[in-house]
């Protein structure tokens, strides 16, 4: 008991100590005089912004951000690992290549770079979580438009990494025809790519997904076997193939454009 006593005193004492010290951080009612002294001072503030035209104010002055400043802005989502992790895998897919006939190095970047987007897409959706989704479907700009322009973002990535490492192939290996070896990975990649964002807009994301690699792997065991020329009943002359890839450029660019203008009226895609 006798101890009991002596902490309540030693509390009562250290209470008495700091009540004048803590006292200036009590935050007190706002007495009617504060509230007029207040308005008075905001008062110019109002009479300015009354004096001002209405149209100066109206909701038609608010510009909605443009797709372009959210490809810039997107760019940060993407952290210096991911970066240093796809240099790193097109750095090991070009000295491979360097190595081989150009026939084998079609195969392998029609078979690593849409294999690299297909990674770049799930990476995107794993890492925007629910509660970032959340968050991110109350602003002004559509939640399906905003993960559409980060898959440009891979989609660019990729392009450049691919056209900068087949342009390095061009000085270093014989016989090398860079526009026939650019279209032969570039024409399938986007045709791939563009399928995946116009059937995630319309069945979701897990749906494109699915679709995306179906079509990959299918895209990649046909090239495999034109390429091994397993069916000699198909033969197309240069021109042809040009037209052909020509024509699954212009269609992969066509769906994503469809895939554009589907996500700016819609609210939810991920179910």
């Amino acid at each position: 008991m006798k101890e009991q006593h002596n902490q309540d005193q030693e509390l009562y004492q250290l209470e008495d100590e700091m009540k004048d010290l803590f006292s200036s951080y009590v935050v007190k009612s706002p007495s009617s005089q504060d509230t007029k002294a207040l308005l008075a001072a905001l008062q110019p503030a109002f009479d300015e912004i009354g004096a001002a035209p209405a149209e100066e104010f109206g909701h038609e002055t608010i510009q909605p951000p443009s797709f372009l400043s959210q490809l810039k802005a997107q760019i940060s989502f993407y952290q210096w690992h991911f970066w240093v992790t796809s240099t790193i895998i097109f750095v090991m897919l070009t000295l491979f290549s360097s190595n081989a006939y150009v026939s084998e190095a079609t195969l392998f970047y029609q078979f690593a770079i849409p294999l690299s987007m297909l990674v770049g897409v799930f990476y995107t959706y794993q890492t925007w979580n629910k509660q970032m989704r959340t968050i991110e479907s109350i602003t002004p700009f559509p939640p399906a438009l905003l993960l559409l322009s980060r898959m440009i973002i891979i989609l660019s990535m990729n392009i450049i990494m691919g056209i900068i490492s087949s342009l390095y192939l061009g000085f270093t290996v014989q016989d090398f025809e860079l526009m026939p070896f650019l279209m032969n990975w570039i024409a399938p990649a986007l045709l791939i790519y563009g399928m995946i964002s116009y059937v995630m807009m319309r069945k979701g994301v897990k749906f494109g997904l699915a679709f995306g690699i179906a079509a990959w792997i299918t895209l990649m065991v046909a090239g495999a076997l034109y390429q091994a020329q397993a069916l000699p009943i198909i033969e197309f002359s240069y021109n042809q193939v040009a037209g052909i890839q020509g024509f699954i450029v212009l269609l992969g660019l066509y769906l994503l454009f469809l895939a554009y203008k589907k996500s700016l009226k819609l609210q939810t895609m991920f179910r």
